[in-house]
């Protein structure tokens, strides 16, 4: 289970905004909304090629912080079609949200008083005045920001924690160098009762004992569990694991590892005993050129 991208649209005053401020705090994501991305992406261009352009880079850089990152993004959105390009740019668990609110509704909220300003032609080509806001076709979700009872910010924050919110999780720190069915028969053991796992990868430099890059063992992790529950960090080079009186969590060291397993050497496996490697890994190797497939 990999990071989330979570993109909110809806009208100027819909409540975007404030929600993905509240959520990002709550839930410690990553938040790229109008603020954030200015210094990045300076748009000047409102015209309908303009916005595009603009969104789908958005997306783009959405896309590539979810690699390390939970994000959440709130931006108006306009267009159907653009909406359906961004989903196709982000990961296939993206979720695009409708924080949806009356035109009425949003300019009463219209501090700034950008809907007046676009009513009398001050401001041209404004969304839901002189532009228009595709009815949503292609979003997953959608959040009543009225600010009625039950519709609150806080209200819609919480709706907004089954994307966020994860397990706990079983943590398996390593080199893993590489990775190896005897480090599977481990990860494979957490799955099987039901935990969520997070293999830490010890950021330890190349060397002639530890060949393989913290990347290249990070994607080679990615590509073996992908579609699973099981996500790579990326870990300093720990010396111990120190801890005082117990809060919340335990350490473990496993018992009941088979004998064939236990034999399973990462030396072993760097110097060419390819049986103790499995299929996926041996794909990835050959696949990045680390063996040759002979």
């Amino acid at each position: 289970m990999g990071n989330k991208v979570v993109w909110l649209i809806g009208l100027s005053g819909a409540g975007k905004t404030t929600i993905a401020e509240a959520a990002a705090e709550r839930y410690g994501v990553e938040l790229l909304d109008g603020d954030t991305i200015r210094d990045f992406f300076s748009n000047h261009d409102f015209s309908r090629e303009g916005r595009e352009r603009h969104l789908l880079g958005i997306a783009r850089m959405a896309a590539m912080i979810s690699k390390h990152t939970d994000v959440l993004c709130s931006f108006i959105t306009p267009y159907e079609d653009v909406r359906e390009k961004i989903l196709e740019i982000l990961p296939e668990d993206a979720v695009m949200i409708h924080i949806s609110t009356s035109l009425e509704v949003c300019e009463e909220r219209d501090v700034k008083g950008l809907y007046a300003k676009a009513r009398t032609g001050e401001i041209a080509s404004f969304t839901g005045i002189s532009d228009p806001f595709d009815e949503p076709k292609c979003t997953h979700l959608t959040l009543d920001s009225s600010g009625e009872p039950g519709h609150t910010v806080e209200d819609l924050v919480d709706e907004l924690a089954h994307l966020f919110e994860k397990p706990k999780a079983v943590l398996l720190p390593g080199r893993w160098q590489p990775l190896h069915v005897g480090h599977e028969w481990m990860i494979q053991r957490e799955l099987d009762q039901g935990k969520r796992v997070v293999v830490g990868i010890r950021n330890t430099p190349v060397s002639d004992s530890d060949p393989y890059s913290t990347d290249t063992r990070k994607r080679m992790i990615e590509h073996r569990y992908e579609g699973e529950d099981v996500e790579a960090w990326v870990m300093p080079d720990i010396e111990a694991v120190s801890y005082g009186r117990k809060v919340g969590y335990e350490v473990r060291e496993a018992e009941d590892i088979p004998p064939e397993v236990f034999e399973v050497s990462a030396t072993g496996v760097r110097g060419g005993n390819r049986a103790n490697v499995s299929a996926k890994v041996m794909e990835f190797m050959i696949q990045e050129g680390i063996w040759d497939g002979e």
